[in-house]
């Protein structure tokens, strides 16, 4: 092996000609240059080291000095033997791998970062006494005095058990046969006051804003269709009176449990109130779908085209056995059994309750329902957090000594995206280089495959209706390749916030899931169907629900493209959704049918009626990412979310506070460049060092 210095570094052996004296200059002989024999035999010096000791010489002898023409040159002799030649060469190899594992992770490090932020310019501040109760009461003194005799008497323990025994007695007496239905009233009753206290303890402010929320919205509605199912089910007696004034107003109020005014409800109860509402819709769910409820009428509801909407029972609509789409006098029937209606959108709610419970128990801080879209940007923006106009207007007005709730961004992220972070490197188990030739050629051809898939999704959509042959729909697949390209290149961090995403990602998802299924029963799996619909919902997923994990520096800048994307898309899926509901494709029968025994019902249902039932809900988050970018922009993400967080202080503490943010944000930032740019330098300057591990994520 070669001597080493006292740091370590070996001494290279380099041409005489470049090489440099450490103490003085070593004049050069240009007339005893030669090349060295095989033994070491032509006289002519080849090679020297910078340093004169023969400790350091290549093969360990001393120096030869020579005086020629009154010049001295210091030479030292070739290896001579095998082994030092091998241990010569292998230490050349060493440094020749070096060399290549630099080159190696100077082509896959990080490229650029990406930011993701909530909206910083829109600080929502409120005051924590105006609540919906003194706008009641409609001053501070009133609701002072209201306040006393509220917890004079108790009322608030009172009424929090009274609703949750009214809960837990409705459920229970639902499967019991009551002969006097008006015993539902008390329940019923005894719930009210549990919602009303809860109700005013909301901010107006806040309810204004959850009001505009899509989530809020979406499952209020939720919610009032299963209401309308089971009363409907219960004929509209007195059994109703619970489902709506107990269980469907309390869980609106629990949708609103982020603009509570009270710490004790949003810190302590929060948890408990999401995961006990939880627990007791997923077992009304059993206990409905299972038919263990008593007393009730399973009733379809019917539409034609001759005849219109009308309702019957399940029994009368199973004994008629009208379950051809489309009749011979080309009357087009569609039927869905209402309790199954009302039971698959109250397991959505329960879905989003379950997910906010989690939150909440994780991050105690953070909103539950109350989510910003975030922003990606590639500068990451310095802008700091700043009060809107309403909430700069409550400021002003208060004193110092005043309580004031501030709602603002929760956490931000930045993401290193390059040819490491790609989903292909992921699938290739690390080999960045091949994933990187293969996102390029890609990309650089991305024009064919964009050709490729609009015939195919045209040609397979017009297939089905049968005006050219059926199994045209093969040329559905052609859509693969340029939907896999758009998957490959995504950031594999960006696509794993995308997934945990339980309500924008996973409801779609599932629910797009489901009724594609739907769409191929009703078509008896004929496979190039088959293949059309599965690369449909694939472009679905890819385009549409992971476009957030583009994090490239194309993608970042090309955002606008996601709009019209976007409508594409939903114009193609509400045209075969049209299609399939009208008859306009023939193949597609509701005649083909599963059934199945769950507990005491037998679930009778047609693939088609499953088809219609559930892909409403992609193709209304489709249209709510649609509203979101032309609405707000481009570069507002459509699925990855920026929880808001909620703080309590003091009015004199909120100027300090917002500022303490931005500067731990500013000075993270810093670290984050000081970090990149050190790994820069020591990628062109040395040895990339290999105990520090990449910088995946920073939160502010």
């Amino acid at each position: 092996m070669l001597p080493r210095t006292a740091s370590g570094r070996c001494n290279r052996v380099v041409p005489l000609d470049h090489a440099l004296a450490t103490t003085a200059k070593i004049p050069i002989d240009d007339s005893n240059k030669g090349h060295p024999g095989r033994n070491g035999q032509d006289g002519g010096a080849a090679t020297a080291t910078t340093t004169t000791s023969a400790e350091s010489s290549p093969t360990g002898t001393a120096p030869q000095s020579s005086n020629i023409g009154g010049t001295t040159s210091t030479t030292y002799a070739a290896p001579t033997t095998p082994a030092e030649r091998r241990e010569s060469e292998e230490e050349e190899d060493e440094e020749q791998e070096e060399k290549e594992e630099v080159e190696e992770e100077e082509e896959g490090e990080d490229t650029h970062y990406v930011s993701f932020e909530g909206d910083r310019s829109r600080v929502v501040v409120v005051d924590k006494k105006a609540t919906f109760r003194r706008w009641l009461l409609g001053s501070a003194e009133a609701d002072r005095r209201y306040k006393e005799v509220w917890a004079a008497c108790q009322l608030t323990p009172i009424t929090v058990l009274l609703g949750l025994v009214s809960f837990l007695a409705t459920t229970v007496a639902y499967t019991c046969f009551v002969r006097d239905k008006r015993m539902f009233l008390i329940p019923g009753l005894a719930g009210v006051g549990n919602w009303y206290n809860m109700l005013t303890s909301r901010s107006p402010r806040m309810l204004r804003i959850l009001a505009t929320d899509f989530d809020v919205l979406f499952n209020i509605g939720n919610v009032a269709l299963w209401a309308g199912c089971i009363g409907a089910t219960f004929g509209w007696d007195e059994r109703t009176a619970p489902a709506v004034l107990v269980i469907m107003m309390t869980s609106v109020m629990v949708l609103l449990s982020d603009a509570s005014c009270s710490d004790f409800e949003f810190g302590t109860t929060r948890p408990i109130i999401l995961l006990f509402t939880t627990s007791i819709f997923l077992s009304v769910i059993v206990l409905d779908q299972g038919g263990l409820f008593n007393d009730v009428e399973n009733i379809v509801w019917v539409f034609n085209t001759h005849d219109g909407f009308h309702t019957t029972t399940v029994e009368a609509w199973e004994a008629s056995n009208s379950t051809a789409l489309t009749g011979s006098d080309g009357t087009i029937t569609h039927h869905t059994y209402l309790r199954s209606v009302g039971n698959t959108r109250l397991l959505l709610y329960t879905l989003f309750l379950g997910s906010a419970a989690w939150a909440s128990v994780y991050h105690p801080t953070e909103c539950s329902i109350l989510k910003n879209a975030a922003r990606r940007s590639l500068s990451g923006g310095m802008e700091g957090l700043q009060l809107d106009a309403g909430s700069e207007a409550t400021v002003d007005r208060l004193d110092d000594d005043d309580e004031v709730i501030a709602f603002m961004p929760a956490e931000g992220m930045i993401i290193p995206d390059g040819p490491k972070r790609s989903v292909l490197c992921f699938l290739l188990n690390g080999n960045h280089h091949m994933a990187k030739r293969i996102n390029d050629v890609a990309e650089e051809h991305k024009g064919w495959g964009q050709i490729a898939m609009i015939i195919g999704l045209v040609v397979a959509l017009v297939a089905l209706t049968e005006v050219v042959p059926l199994n045209l729909t093969w040329l559905g697949i052609l859509s693969f390749p340029d939907a896999a390209r758009c998957l490959f290149k995504m950031n594999t961090q960006a696509v794993k916030l995308c997934i945990s995403e339980p309500f924008d990602f996973l409801v779609p998802f599932v629910t797009l899931t489901v009724g594609l299924i739907g769409a191929m029963g009703s078509l008896e799996f004929h496979p190039g169907c088959c293949a059309f619909l599965a690369s449909f919902g694939f472009i679905y997923v890819t385009n549409g629900l992971l476009f957030d994990a583009d994090l490239t520096e194309q993608g970042i800048r090309g955002a606008a493209s996601a709009l019209p994307l976007y409508v594409i898309t939903f114009i193609m899926f509400a045209w075969m959704y049209i299609m399939f509901v009208t008859g306009g494709y023939p193949s597609a029968s509701s005649a083909h049918e599963f059934s199945f025994v769950f507990i005491r019902t037998h679930i009778r249902t047609s693939f088609l009626s499953i088809f219609t039932r559930f892909i409403t809900t992609p193709l209304l988050f489709l249209a709510k990412f649609i509203f979101k970018k032309y609405r707000y922009g481009s570069d507002l993400t459509a699925v990855i979310k920026i929880r808001l967080i909620r703080e309590v202080m003091p009015k004199r503490d909120l100027a300090a506070f917002l500022r303490s943010r931005d500067e731990r944000r500013s000075s993270r930032r810093s670290a984050l460049t000081s970090r990149r740019s050190a790994g820069r330098s020591s990628s062109h300057g040395g040895t990339i060092p290999r105990s520090a591990p990449p910088t995946h994520q920073v939160r502010d």
